[in-house]
């Protein structure tokens, strides 16, 4: 029996190669995207200031510097938010080339269609609120596999309410479904990323899910695995799943108002 945690390690097939582009390819992509969309938030925000900055002055014109002095526009006016992901953003770094049972190309796709269960009604995210998503799904020989999904938002405050919203709704699974073999768990949170299983079964059969936020983007990678009953083992795939998911995280800085 193949061992799944040995598969999320390799992530690959028996006569498969994988050649994915180096991590350093995936940080030029996100600084290129980056500085392009910092072009377009600094054209846009000196035009806001002169539209804003030359009526206030004008009305001010002979008034002593007692008068109420303009407000600078926030952060939340002045970036220009990317809510459509580009098209050559490194969505599947880390993945295999090839799905294992059929050798069929993996790619980005501008869908999202859920490929895991959830422990509770309603657990899991939804992409309804998301401007833009993009999807890519790896499946192994056997049952193994990884999907990883990218949402884009309006602003950074609505993709951390999503985070928010979904966090609650697992916290509230956990605490419903405790001490049956149907179960959530939450392995941490924090006010940027999540991590959480749904134990499908005793036999120790779980997804594992990662979702991480940068600027108005979430992440969000789930894979299957065995041994779900052992904490260690849930806490290797959590951590395997992180490490998988690292250069796209890098690339994410394209998203976020400020570098990161």
């Amino acid at each position: 029996m193949r061992d799944p945690i040995e598969e999320l390690e390799n992530f690959t097939s028996p006569g498969l190669t994988m050649d994915p582009i180096p991590a350093s390819e995936v940080r030029r992509r996100g600084t290129r995207l980056r500085r392009r969309n910092t072009a377009l938030a600094t054209a846009g925000g000196v035009l806001a200031i002169a539209v804003i900055a030359a009526p206030l002055a004008v009305a001010a014109g002979g008034h002593s510097s007692s008068n109420p002095q303009p407000i600078p526009p926030s952060t939340q006016q002045a970036t220009a938010w990317v809510t459509t992901i580009p098209a050559d953003f490194p969505l599947t770094y880390g993945m295999p080339e090839k799905n294992g049972h059929d050798g069929s190309p993996v790619e980005a796709r501008d869908t999202y269609e859920p490929q895991a269960v959830d422990v509770c009604e309603g657990e899991g995210w939804s992409p309804e609120e998301a401007t833009d998503v993009s999807q890519a799904t790896y499946t192994g020989e056997s049952e193994g596999g990884q999907d990883r999904a990218l949402a884009l938002y309006r602003d950074d405050r609505a993709a951390s309410t999503a985070l928010t919203t979904l966090t609650t709704q697992v916290e509230a699974c956990a605490s419903s479904s405790a001490g049956k073999d149907r179960s959530a768990e939450v392995v941490a949170t924090d006010a940027d990323s999540l991590s959480y299983v749904d134990h499908m079964s005793d036999a120790g059969d779980m997804f594992v899910r990662t979702v991480q936020r940068v600027g108005n983007a979430l992440l969000l990678d789930t894979t299957y695995a065995m041994g779900g009953g052992d904490p260690q083992v849930v806490q290797q795939t959590v951590d395997l799943l992180t490490d998988k998911s690292a250069g796209v995280i890098d690339a994410m800085c394209a998203f976020a108002p400020d570098p990161c």
